[in-house]
């Protein structure tokens, strides 16, 4: 830390000696915003990873939803696209990029679109509530 005088005042008062300590960034916190950048990095790539294999999954189902004479078959690669977003979700929230409950919710949107499609076409029909 160092410090400096530095005159202020008006003239009619006369001047006066202020002393302002000017401080230096500690290394500490260098590192810290060091450190900081790095994750903000790594989980951005995380997150993005997640939302993008969740678009994929949101467009092949309205595509599939749209198809009039759809089969069952064509469920399959939905499936594994699902399959991959949910892994996708479970590394960012495992690295800390993304709470459980926001992955939870995320993964529960997922099935709930695809179940809504599954219904449409009468590939699934919900058991009457008790």
């Amino acid at each position: 830390m160092s410090m400096r005088a530095v005159e202020k005042g008006s003239p009619r008062r006369g001047l006066s000696v202020v002393c302002e300590a000017t401080t230096k960034k500690a290394d500490s916190a260098a590192k810290r915003a060091r450190q900081a950048e790095k994750r903000r990095i790594y989980n951005k790539s995380k997150k993005s990873e997640m939302k993008t294999r969740m678009k994929k999954v949101f467009e092949a189902l309205d595509e599939l939803k749209k198809k009039a004479e759809a089969q069952a078959e064509e469920l399959l690669p939905v499936e594994k696209l699902v399959a991959e977003a949910y892994s996708a979700i479970d590394k960012a929230v495992k690295a800390g990029s993304l709470h459980r409950n926001t992955g939870a919710r995320r993964k529960s949107r997922l099935a709930r679109r695809k179940k809504t499609v599954e219904i449409h076409h009468g590939w699934y029909t919900p058991s009457p509530a008790a």
